[in-house]
């Protein structure tokens, strides 16, 4: 098959033209002429997609014979002289799993500014008010403060290169995409639904990134907003005679948080370039990719006249990423298409505080790592002493946090296309190997004088994360006949299904090499499509597949943590000078040899339908995560040496005379008596019990997700030219943790009895641990029930004539419900107290409300026998009325609401928010978009059932504050 691909307007030639054969996944490249060739096609129907920046798609079918057919394509520039044109997410009706397209268009016109906002154009989706002040971060179908790690397993990708965040070692979140430029995207692809083999390291989803490529005029664009500015300027150069095109992008963005000071700020300074050239175009061809961008920025605070005595603190944000590809179409009869792509991305994050201390009197800051008895000395003495001794009166702070993750890719994809008689067969196998490491140092101090305690742990020593996944996945598509026995060809049967190992290796550490399997299967129904009847185009798809999700960093080495305590304190008369030792324990973290990587079973399945011109599309979905990651304690007893002032006052010798030494073994103190008339005394000590911490990772319980999407697209009332759509969404999480973890409440440990440290550690059943820390801790609540219905209507007005679109969505929040559940394995879990001051009440099943609710621990352990774990409730109630003492012990691991409301059911009333958006293109070369976010400025009050208080919308967070933005978008 032969062509020639041309502007529908002026009929010259378009070069860098995709041609795509759908079914065969055979393609070819446009040259100068606007000229492509494909060989080798079989006989039978072809759809074929033609694609190429600044024009719209063009889909066509062609019906091969055996003989050579040559085909002409027109393409129309893609502007608003179009008849179809998409400002909201489109569902893609071509894909076999549930996903969604939004294109340059819908960008613009909602003045996308982060990438991580276009979440907002999916069903139901609510819109925000852009800027880069907020680092939110993408996480597809799931809520807030949710369990599961939901925005970690969100995988976006950005021209194929994965934003990694595995290799940070402070958070447990997704990627930060607020230094992605939105100015040079194409259009961003989003799937919900089960995605490809292709695609690991993931549990909720992917996000793909497209950026412009191919030739293109001058494209300068202004954004102006109430607390952003941006400007880019993008180009695709023709480099010519067969050298191909170079794409260059420019982007400035400064966003700040209050406009009448606007010091405080975030930008980003973005050079983005990519070059494409295409070898033997005429007989195998092969195209090369290769991409960088950089981005210099950040958050500064510095320049803020308004901070309190000069205190500010920035964080740099620099980015750089480098990608390469290689697609070669060798068209033989055992290979189709063989790729190589590779990346790498590195990031400088250097966060810098700045603030001032004061201290009336010398107070100690510890900076050992070792395990020992130390006592404080002058920094002056010795600056790098372990214990040293703080400043007095005023000064300033100076921290950094160095973090410079660095991760790689190296991919390798063979496809192979064949039909056997009637059934079309796609064979994917490919092999990639990723890395992450950290060459950051960590936390550290400009002036170790000032360095309040603290210790180092530098990220740069720790192992690095590889990776080496294995993937197969078998397509077969064959005829589907209509219900009355017979088959044309339009309707289809495909059936996806593949397998992939992910075999993650980090040595030198105790987790060596561990191998993940995740299977996932695709089906999609044709129906049929085309056809002239009511129902012109019916569709089914589903799909179930599992999905794994590795650590980060921050799971695999957290950071370690240190008991330090005081065990002895002196002043000295003659120069006021203080001595204090402590005694450090250091606690590394503790290897789970029984962690296991989290994933997520997803089911998805829908359909989509075509009723007299109105397109309908509906998606159900269940996730399931399984063994999320979290964070737990564990109590270690130890014995330190503590000094009291009483073996002090006997030592005979007077306080003026008196210096300090400190066995660092032992701890002993010894007095020297400065004029030489007593003999040195070493003081008396006593024991003390007490407990280090260590962080253990585990897995904690499943949470379940469920949802229902929708869109209903009318069709067009043409005299008025104008569209209607209907999209929403229904949500549903459940999450109940039943981890049997160790906690001591909070203020606890530092209770004494008898000279003793609080000796007793509480094993509860279920933290609430939420997707903003993970930290297990004992609360009332172990888990959360919410429900939410969305809906949404868009009314478009589209005047091709005169290059104008209007569109007025009104967003809805129909129903919301939230509780936070206290439930045990299959028994209750809380108590229902009379007062806020009791300790003993009835069982809480979870009907009752406006009620204090208490928690017992499942079981506890004491000091001298940590590994037998003693049942709670039966002895907390036998001390009761037998031992005083350990009631009033055990009193304090009980844990209960701080408000009566605490577990109430909470639904909210409806309310709504209305947005208005305008694009008027002025002739071929000036566009203008305006819009206004929540325009009417809705203030309307809202009930919630769990205080019974009424609250204003205004500044909730329920719905964006009033907001407007202006761009201008010139092509020249």
């Amino acid at each position: 098959m032969q062509g020639v691909v041309t502007d529908s307007a002026t009929h010259a030639p378009i070069e860098f033209a995709s041609i795509l054969l759908k079914e065969s996944e055979q393609w070819a490249i446009t040259d100068e002429g606007g000229r492509f060739e494909i060989k080798g096609i079989e006989s039978g129907k072809h759809t074929l997609i033609v694609q190429c920046l600044g024009y719209a798609k063009t889909v066509r079918i062609i019906h091969v014979s055996g003989k050579s057919i040559s085909v002409s394509i027109t393409l129309r520039e893609d502007n608003l002289k179009l008849d179809d044109v998409e400002v909201v997410a489109k569902a893609k009706t071509d894909a076999s799993t549930t996903s969604y397209m939004i294109d340059r268009m819908a960008l613009d016109n909602q003045q996308i500014l982060n990438i991580g906002d276009v979440s907002s154009l999916l069903p139901g989706g609510k819109t925000v008010n852009g800027t880069l002040m907020n680092d939110s971060r993408i996480a597809l179908r799931s809520g807030s403060n949710e369990k599961g790690n939901a925005s970690f397993g969100t995988a976006i990708e950005v021209d194929g290169v994965r934003l990694d965040n595995n290799a940070e070692m402070t958070e447990t979140m997704g990627s930060s995409t607020r230094n992605v430029s939105s100015s040079n995207v194409e259009s961003v692809e989003i799937v919900t639904g089960i995605p490809s083999v292709e695609y690991g390291d993931l549990s909720n989803g992917v996000v793909k990134v497209n950026t412009r490529k191919g030739r293109s005029p001058f494209i300068v664009e202004g954004k102006i907003t109430q607390h952003t500015r941006q400007i880019a300027v993008n180009k695709g150069f023709n480099l010519g005679r067969d050298a191909g095109v170079l794409n260059v992008s420019l982007e400035h963005a400064r966003s700040f948080s209050d406009a009448a000071s606007p010091h405080t700020a975030y930008q980003r300074n973005i050079l983005s370039m990519n070059y494409m050239k295409v070898f033997m175009p005429k007989t195998t061809p092969l195209t090369l990719n290769v991409g960088f961008t950089g981005n210099v920025g950040g958050y500064n605070s510095e320049a803020d006249p308004d901070e309190e005595l000069d205190d500010y603190s920035r964080v740099r944000d620099n980015n750089f990423r480098g990608n390469f590809s290689l697609k070669w179409l060798l068209n033989k009869s055992w290979i189709t298409n063989l790729s190589l792509s590779g990346s790498i991305s590195y990031s400088d994050k250097l966060a810098e505080d700045y603030s001032h201390a004061s201290s009336a009197s010398t107070q100690p800051y510890i900076h050992t790592r070792e395990e020992g008895y130390f006592v404080t000395t002058d920094y002056d003495e010795d600056p790098s002493a372990n214990v040293i001794l703080g400043p007095t009166g005023y000064w300033y702070v100076r921290s950094y946090t160095d973090s410079k993750p660095l991760n790689w890719s190296l991919k390798l994809k063979d496809e192979w296309t064949h039909r056997f008689g009637r059934v079309l067969n796609k064979l994917l196998l490919g092999a990639e190997y990723t890395g992450s490491r950290n060459n950051g140092r960590g936390l550290y101090y400009e002036d170790m004088r000032y360095a309040p305690t603290w210790r180092e742990y530098r990220y740069d020593e720790q192992p690095t994360l590889n990776n080496l996944a294995l993937y197969a996945e078998e397509k077969i598509t064959l005829p589907f006949p209509y219900l009355s026995g017979k088959s044309d060809g339009s309707g289809s049967f495909e059936l996806t299904a593949g397998i992939r190992d992910d075999i993650t290796m980090i040595n030198g550490s105790d987790y060596g090499t561990v191998s993940s399997f995740s299977p996932r299967v695709n089906a999609r129904l044709i129906a049929w499509e085309g056809k002239k009847q009511w129902v012109s185009d019916l569709k089914f798809h589903a799909g179930w597949g599992k999905s794994v999700k590795l650590p980060s960093f921050q799971v695999l080495y957290p950071t370690p943590s240190y008991s330090d305590k005081l065990t002895f304190a002196a002043t000295t008369t003659t120069d006021n000078k203080s001595y204090y030792v402590y005694y450090t324990y250091p606690s590394t973290a503790v290897y789970n040899p029984d962690l296991k990587w989290q994933y997520t079973i997803q089911t998805d399945f829908g359909f989509e339908m075509n009723v007299k011109g109105t397109r309908i599309s509906l998606s159900a979905f269940h996730h399931r995560t399984h063994r999320p990651y979290m964070a737990t304690r564990v109590y270690t007893p130890f014995t330190y040496h503590y000094t009291s002032q009483g073996a002090l006052q006997s030592s005979g010798i007077a306080s003026s005379n008196r210096s300090y030494t400190v066995d660092t073994k032992t701890g002993a103190v010894t007095v020297s008596d400065l004029s030489g008339e007593k003999d040195p005394v070493t003081l008396a000590y006593s024991n003390r019990n007490t407990y280090v911490t260590n962080t253990k990772y585990v897995n904690a319980s499943p949470v379940d997700r469920y949802g229902l999407e929708w869109i209903v697209d009318f069709a067009t009332i043409k005299p008025l030219y104008t569209n209607l759509r209907i999209d929403g969404n229904f949500y549903k999480y459940h999450g109940v943790d039943h981890t049997l973890f160790a906690s001591i409440p909070n203020g606890v440990s530092s209770l004494q009895r008898d000279g003793q440290p609080y000796s007793y550690v509480g094993y509860y059943l279920g933290g609430n641990a939420t997707s903003t820390g993970y930290s297990a801790y004992a609360t009332v609540a172990n888990g959360a029930l919410s429900k939410a219905v969305n809906l949404n209507a868009t009314l478009t007005t589209h005047i091709p004539k005169v290059r104008l679109i209007v569109s007025l969505r009104l967003e809805s929040s129909l129903y919301y419900y939230k509780r936070s559940l206290s439930e045990g394995l299959n028994t209750t879990r809380g108590i229902v107290l009379e007062s806020s001051g009791d300790y003993t009440g009835t069982a809480y099943d979870g009907s009752q409300t406006d009620a204090y609710v208490a928690i017992y621990p499942e079981y506890y352990s004491t000091w001298d026998d940590p590994n037998t774990l003693i049942p709670f409730a039966e002895k907390f109630l036998w001390a009761k009325d037998n031992d005083p003492t350990l009631y009033s012990d055990l009193q304090k691991l009980v844990v209960k609401s701080n408000y009566a409301y605490a577990l109430n059911p909470n639904r909210l009333s409806k309310y709504y928010s209305a947005n208005f958006t305008v694009t008027k293109e002025i002739g071929e070369h000036v566009s203008i978009s305006f819009y206004a976010n929540n325009f009417f400025n809705n203030m309307k009050q809202i009930h919630s059932s769990q205080t019974d208080l009424y609250t204003s919308l205004f500044s909730s967070g329920y719905i964006p504050s009033f907001y407007y933005g202006l761009s201008l978008r010139l092509k020249l």
